[in-house]
This record gives C-alpha cells, structure tokens and sequence, in this order.
C-alpha cells in the first residue's frame, strides 16, 4: 500500500522539486498539494485524506503551527512532517508541542526525507540530524510527545462509547462521517493498547 502525501509550502517551485523526488517511489503517492495552510486545510475538510502532511512553518494566511495544532485536534490519524528552512529551538519546539511527528530541514537529502516518511508511517517522531542537541534533550525531558496520548476528538468519542452509542450515532452527533468516527475508534484501541470496546467502556468509567 503507498504512503499518501500532501504537501504544503508557499513556493510552488519547492512543493514541484519535492514532487518531482517523490513521485520516483513506488511506495509513495502524492495526492495533494495547498499554498497556504487555509487551503490545506479545506482540501482535507472536503475529503482529502493523506497518510502525512508535510508543511512548512511559515505560510501565508495560516501558518503550519496553526495547521499541525489542527490536524491534531481533529485528524489525528494524519502524520505532519516539518520541512523547513528554520531550524532554531524555539521552530522545533512549537511544531512538536502542535502535534508535529517529525522535523526536517531544507537541506536534507533525498534519502533521509524518505526516511522520516517511512519512520512517521511506523509511528515513530524523526527528527533531522542537523537540529540543534538542546532540542533532542528537550524531547527527552517530555515523554509525552512520545507517548500516543488521546487528542480531545478522540475522548468524545470514547465517552459517547461508553455511553453506548453506536458508530452512526456519534457521527450524527458530532456531525463527521461515519468512516472518520471508526478510524478515530481504531486510533483509540491501538493507542490504549485496548482490543475490545468493553475495555474502553471500562477504561473511559475510570479515566474520563
């Protein structure tokens, strides 16, 4: 199955060279592509549905922070992948305490950009070698990035679980689609390491 990519970058030259390096995988497909982070986000509110989004920070009209902080309220299951010219601490940190899984410069090569594409679809953060040493001790000194931890969308969802709501009930009521309310069920059991819904009914009575 390929890898499905979006990509975000107010330089339509840049987003054709990453095209143009992408599209030679045969395990990746690039399926989108946005100027700015409103039009990124629209694209995937009107059915888009990327396996990872890579961005860059600074974008016009919404910016990649804004857009990482809201793929990660509301589309959890798309990885974000940082691919900026910025490489201080203070870039770092904001795109990871949005939600960002991974962080690449610029200046990468071809096969490390991969590499973090292949490393996200595992489930693991990457970051680029280059990036300052503070900012790997600060990812140690908060574990809970690395730790699959349950975004606000996916907490209505297991309250409304354990109140023994149906799939099709939750959609109507949360007004989102049934498919995109049983991917964020399977995000949940996989993150709490939970396999049938009475686990998460009784994990919800005691943690929610």
């Amino acid at each position: 199955m390929k890898v499905k990519i979006m990509i975000a970058d107010d330089h339509q030259l840049f987003i054709d060279g990453i095209k143009s390096i992408l599209s030679k995988e045969i395990n990746i497909e690039i399926v989108g592509e946005a100027n700015n982070g409103l039009e990124l986000i629209k694209q995937i509110e009107d059915g888009l549905c990327p396996d990872i989004v890579i961005t860059d920070i600074r974008m016009p009209i919404l910016d990649g922070i804004s857009v990482t902080k809201m793929l990660s309220k509301e589309y959890p299951e798309i990885h974000v992948l940082a691919l900026s010219m910025y490489d201080q601490s203070v870039d770092v940190t904001e795109m990871l305490e949005a939600g960002a899984k991974g962080y690449v410069t610029k200046n990468v090569e071809k096969k490390e950009l991969i590499l973090a594409i292949h490393t996200l679809m595992k489930g693991t953060h990457y970051f680029s070698d280059n990036l300052p040493k503070d900012i790997k001790d600060w990812f140690k000194k908060n574990p809970f990035l690395g730790e699959e931890i349950l975004t606000r969308r996916e907490k209505e969802i297991l309250d409304l679980l354990a109140k023994g709501r149906t799939s099709l009930e939750m959609a109507k009521q949360l007004k989102i689609s049934k498919y995109t309310i049983d991917t964020h069920r399977k995000n949940i059991h996989k993150k709490l390491g939970i396999k049938s819904n009475t686990g998460l009914v009784n994990y919800a009575i005691k943690n929610l």
